[in-house]
């Protein structure tokens, strides 16, 4: 039989799901699409007030995807 995956902790996807986004991001900026500045020293993306939005490990959602709605 085939093996069944362990679902994976919160933690763990939040890691995930940060890392991606990072890496869309990245692709973006390297495309010339991203609305954000990259510090490249730093490998942070901020807005254009130079607050940080994203880095490879924390994601400021409300200013990646603007007001969040529930």
């Amino acid at each position: 039989m085939g093996s069944v995956e362990e679902p994976i902790s919160r933690g763990e996807y939040g890691r995930r799901e940060v890392d991606i986004l990072f890496e869309i991001e990245l692709l973006l900026h390297r495309w010339d699409l991203s609305e954000f500045v990259f510090e490249e020293e730093r490998q942070v993306f901020c807005d254009q007030d130079g607050r940080a939005v994203l880095s490879r490990h924390h994601a400021a959602r409300d200013r990646l995807f603007g007001e969040v709605r529930e």
